[in-house]
């Protein structure tokens, strides 16, 4: 055999070797993996108040009530919502204020929203402001002794991921409490 050809049969071999050791190694080669969780995103909130739940009313004074809604840290970005409602008369014997921040939901006596971004810290929002109700000092001690049933003030809260909705209103009809 002649030189020439073993070079040409020793350098096949080698390409042959080369081109089954890329294809060998393309077939076994490892691109790691990649694990993803999902998690549900939640909304948690309480309501309290500190104050009491029975108030004596005495004309021109201001009673300390304190409702309050805390949305837990950790909670997801959300709608806050609070339902205020009264007895009948109420607005003749007291009155009251909600605190800066809320706003009236068009078309719903007595509901109040605001948006509350994602914390990892609890956010604490008072209902009313200054926490307090104010009995008319028009109202004399007759009126309010002749009364066949007290004035009443009802709070509920209600909250819904913002994520979920593009409004408060599409917030509320979704709850649709």
């Amino acid at each position: 055999m002649k030189k020439g050809s073993l070079w040409i049969i020793l350098i096949s071999a080698l390409i042959l070797t080369a081109g089954i050791g890329v294809t060998l190694a393309y077939l076994v080669a490892s691109s790691g993996s990649l694990e993803n969780s999902f998690t549900v995103g939640t909304v948690e909130i309480s309501l309290t108040e500190t104050t009491g739940t029975e108030y004596k009313l005495t004309p021109g004074i201001s009673l300390q009530k304190d409702p309050t809604v805390t949305v837990k840290g950790g909670s997801e970005g959300c709608w806050l919502f609070v339902r205020i409602e009264k007895s009948p008369g109420f607005d003749q014997y007291c009155s009251f204020a909600v605190e800066n921040g809320w706003t009236g939901l068009s078309g719903y006596t007595g509901v109040y929203y605001r948006k509350i971004e994602f914390s990892h810290s609890d956010q604490t929002v008072p209902v009313l402001k200054d926490n307090q109700v104010l009995v008319r000092d028009t109202v004399t001690e007759k009126q309010l002794s002749e009364l066949s049933e007290q004035p009443t003030l009802s709070f509920t809260a209600y909250a819904i991921q913002s994520s979920s909705v593009t409004s408060p209103q599409e917030g509320w009809r979704t709850l649709n409490p």
